[in-house]
């Protein structure tokens, strides 16, 4: 039976324990979606690391916000990459 060349690299990323990784890579491209745009002004994603993820604000006040709100970001991130692939945020 064939398979779409989509189907194909799926599988094969997954093969070789590479799906995560893409998966990370796609966060940033997801930010805005996530948290809102007035948000994303203020709060940029820095890098994702093995289920860490790293975001950078502008203030103090902006990074409280930021970690009162963290369990339901981590949980709308992980709804959008259909795993549990973000464990934890770090804001600097």
């Amino acid at each position: 039976m064939a398979q779409t060349i989509g189907t194909a690299i799926k599988e094969w990323l997954r093969a070789n324990g590479l799906d995560q990784k893409v998966q990370e890579h796609s966060v940033p491209g997801y930010w805005e979606e996530v948290v809102g745009e007035a948000f994303a002004r203020h709060a940029h994603v820095e890098r994702v690391d093995n289920g860490r993820l790293f975001v950078s604000v502008e203030s103090a006040a902006w990074r409280t916000e930021l970690m009162l709100r963290r369990d339901e970001i981590l949980q709308r991130l992980n709804e959008r990459l259909g795993a549990e692939i973000i464990k934890e945020m770090i804001v600097r």
